[in-house]
């Protein structure tokens, strides 16, 4: 019908493949060809920094103003291109306070990465609360722990993907799976869609002996900075996926998380199979504490199920199933995350195959610490939420349990 299908997008490759170009396009056709059919038009770009956001305004002001017959404004600072019809398109950098006193109907963010949550949050996405159909469109390469806001969106867009159907997210990414080796050409090829056309292959080779490996992992193979120090063998994850004709059966261990920032709330069960191995499966994602009281409730109604609360969710805990909980925290993931890697190793762990357990379960890095290991939420490139649930219902379900009464044993002499 003519609407836009998305009100945000967040769209990810390496270095160099073309994002400038295709947000020239994506501007220039907002500016002359959507006003047609919904009116003047606000846009507004931006980046982490001003020369960077500037250098889009350089490769499109020209062309706008010589064949559209556009009023330009070239100061540094201060650029604008004005329309015929009224459109305007402003340039600013992404600081606390872009948008304020703006009403956008396309929003542009370059290097998304750099970009803070107050500049998002607080000063673009309010811009485009009055519009009819607006779009805030994120570009970028992988970023480091501190892109609170891109890992955000990247987790939603995989949320969608793993729920099976689109949301108001548009979410494309060019990454090698988590289980590739990254140094690889086979790797290479899914991060760089240009490769073989802009882009050649001897290229990467020579930068990947770069001595910062880091840096060549972000930016020629779109890889978050540390995911090389995961905890798991690469390639040992997806080899661990049951068979379509295993059946998981009910009950077991479901361990309740909620992420760093308070906004993701998360249920993962651990079941033990015929064979013996353990098969872990998402239970649940929430976004409030009310839709997460209402996901344990329905668990909670077949008998077998125990749980596994941390402090943080202890508050919130349903008071009537306490006699089924067990708390579990850091000294519990010092204690288990040696044990359930040795399990993962050994193939006694089987997993339901959601992409966004994959993704927290092979991005988690762990850190040695009081003469043993534990995942680290701060070392860790992203969120680890569920890798975390894991190590706990993992080692809850796979505990010996005792049963029956004491016997006394006398060993004569």
């Amino acid at each position: 019908a003519g609407e836009l299908q998305h009100r945000a997008a967040l769209v990810s490759t390496a270095r160099q493949q073309g994002k400038t170009v295709a947000l020239t396009a994506l501007v220039g056709w907002w500016l002359t060809v959507r006003p047609v059919s919904h009116g003047p038009q606000t846009v507004l770009t931006t980046a982490h920094r001003l020369d960077v956001a500037v250098e889009l305004f350089h490769r499109l002001a020209d062309i706008l103003e010589t064949h559209f017959g556009a009023r330009v404004l070239r100061a540094y600072g201060r650029n604008q291109v004005e329309m015929p019809d009224g459109s305007r398109w402003l340039v600013k950098a992404a600081t606390g306070s872009v948008g304020h006193g703006l009403s956008c109907d396309l929003v542009v963010v370059d290097e998304v990465w750099s970009v803070s949550a107050e500049a998002i949050d607080q000063g673009l996405v309010p811009t485009m609360r009055a519009r009819p159909e607006p779009l805030l469109a994120m570009w970028s390469t992988a970023g480091t722990e501190a892109s609170d806001v891109m890992l955000r969106y990247r987790e939603q867009g995989i949320q969608l993907i793993d729920a099976g159907h689109p949301g108001d997210l548009y979410f494309a990414e060019w990454s090698p799976s988590p289980d590739m080796d990254p140094m690889s050409p086979e790797a290479w090829a899914y991060a760089n869609p240009a490769l073989g056309r802009t882009l050649k292959l001897k290229t990467l080779e020579a930068e990947s002996r770069s001595p910062d490996r880091a840096a060549f992992l972000r930016a020629a193979v779109n890889l978050w900075v540390a995911t090389e120090r995961g905890w798991l063998t690469p390639g040992l994850w997806p080899e661990l996926k049951v068979g379509e004709d295993v059946e998981i059966p009910a009950g077991g261990v479901v361990a309740l998380e909620q992420s760093l920032d308070e906004s993701r709330y998360y249920g993962l069960r651990a079941v033990a199979l015929a064979d013996g191995r353990t098969a872990v499966t998402v239970e649940f994602q929430a976004g409030t504490i009310g839709e997460w009281i209402a996901a344990v409730e329905r668990l909670a109604a077949d008998p077998k199920i125990r749980f596994a609360v941390t402090p943080t969710l202890d508050i919130h805990y349903p008071a009537h199933l306490m006699g089924r909980r067990t708390s579990v925290g850091y000294r519990e993931l010092l204690a288990w995350t040696p044990t359930v890697r040795q399990m993962l190793e050994q193939k006694r762990i089987a997993h339901t195959g959601e992409q966004l357990l994959a993704e927290h379960v092979q991005r988690a890095v762990a850190v040695k610490t009081q003469n043993s290991v534990a995942l680290s939420s701060q070392r860790s490139p992203g969120p680890i939420e569920l890798a975390r649930c894991m190590v706990w219902a993992v080692a809850l379900t796979s505990k010996t349990v005792v049963s029956g009464k004491p016997m006394i044993v006398v060993a004569g002499g």
